[in-house]
């Protein structure tokens, strides 16, 4: 598998989302951010399926120019 980039957008800013702390930039939870370039490309490969389903509405906002699939 290639190694796979950080899903960083740049727009950092950590916030709160229906209760939970997360970058309202890639949806990433703290300790993922800064655990990122430690991870196996399997456990990177997890958490880019996860994020859009963790607030699917906020990140189609956040991200009009990508499709993500409906599941």
């Amino acid at each position: 598998m290639a190694y796979l980039d950080s899903p960083c957008k740049g727009i950092c800013h950590s916030r709160k989302f229906d209760g939970v702390m997360m970058c309202s930039g890639c949806m990433r939870y703290p300790e993922e951010i800064e655990g990122w370039f430690d991870m196996t490309d399997e456990q990177r490969q997890s958490i880019l399926k996860e994020l859009p389903h963790r607030n699917p509405k906020q990140w189609k906002l956040m991200n009009p120019d990508k499709e993500f699939p409906d599941e």
